[in-house]
């Protein structure tokens, strides 16, 4: 018996075509991603001048390196007049506790010279007082009876005006005491509000050391010295020579299926034996469009969520590869 050729081309076409279709049909555990950071644009929040530039565009720099100075026509006069102003509250406090001595010492001399006249008043009352009862005790020894000494109605009211005069003098202290402490209360918040702007401007003045925040190399440098530096543009800007996180896209079928704190799997397009893990530090909110370069058939559109990944900075990637990332199955 004969077989028909065709026959055998449909079997051979369905024993491929079934698998395949059944591999189609299965949800990817892999996709594609950019290993990538951000580059770090360096600006300041004040107008500047470049004075020199220490470096070129693709250098290596390394944390804290001086990369360019800068220069501020405002900041010695700030200083100055700061310095001025510090200079002249600072001997308004003097000249307000100096004063405040001599009105206590004044007020204490006038008490003292009232209370002073006031007790002299009743040692001489008192001394009468004193006369006038040796005399009656003498008359009445003679008759033979002793009367009660009575109370001097003047002496009386002589210690209570002491006493009001004394509380007068303290209220008088109170009052030059509590209207200097507020004045100084005044004069120490302008103080400290200098003191605040002083180190506002010793900040500032060591800004103009603009100073590496990180290893990396420098991308572009955007003035030459003599140029003038508007608030916020950006100076230069430098990137790390490796990436240290990776953005990928989890196709809308498995959003379910990631977690913060997870770790993928992330191997190197260029190189795939060479593959780190990844750890899930972001999960975005919405459903987006696939870049064409996180698209496995770039000429098919696709959708998924947004996943950010943190890798050691230690990696051999570079800056902008594609790379492929894979759950980690158990």
């Amino acid at each position: 018996m004969k077989i028909n050729p065709v026959y055998i081309i449909m079997v051979l076409g369905l024993l491929i075509l079934v698998p395949f279709t059944r591999h189609l049909q299965q949800r990817p555990t892999s996709f594609y991603g950019i290993a990538e950071n951000q580059d770090l644009d360096l600006s300041l929040e004040y107008p500047v001048q470049v004075k020199a530039v220490h470096i070129k565009e693709g250098q290596s720099i390394t944390k804290g390196q001086v990369l360019a100075v800068l220069q501020r026509n405002d900041i010695p006069y700030q200083q100055a007049t700061l310095g001025q102003d510090q200079k002249r509250l600072l001997s308004e406090k003097n000249e307000l506790l100096a004063s405040q001595q001599a009105d206590l010492r004044q007020v204490n001399q006038e008490q003292q010279d009232a209370l002073f006249q006031i007790d002299n008043e009743i040692s001489s009352l008192e001394a009468q007082l004193a006369r006038n009862s040796t005399l009656l005790e003498g008359l009445n020894s003679v008759e033979g009876t002793k009367p009660a000494p009575a109370a001097n109605p003047e002496i009386e009211a002589l210690k209570a005006e002491r006493t009001t005069v004394a509380a007068t003098f303290d209220t008088q202290r109170q009052n030059i005491r509590q209207e200097v402490a507020a004045r100084l209360q005044s004069l120490e918040t302008r103080l400290q509000q200098i003191t605040i702007e002083q180190q506002e401007i010793q900040r500032q003045t060591e800004e103009l050391e603009l100073r590496a925040p990180k290893d990396g190399i420098v991308g572009s440098v955007n003035f030459v010295p003599g140029e003038q530096v508007a608030t916020g543009e950006t100076i230069l800007n430098i990137y790390q020579l490796h990436p240290n996180q990776v953005t990928t896209y989890i196709p809308e079928g498995q959003l379910t299926d990631l977690q913060m704190g997870d770790g993928l799997a992330i191997s190197s397009l260029q190189n795939p034996d060479y593959t780190i893990t990844g750890t899930i530090i972001g999960l975005g909110n919405k459903i987006r469009e696939l870049p064409v370069r996180m698209r496995r058939d770039p000429a098919v559109q696709a959708w998924g969520r947004e996943v950010l990944l943190d890798i050691n900075e230690t990696n051999k990637l570079m800056q902008g590869e594609r790379v492929l990332v894979e759950q980690i199955l158990d």
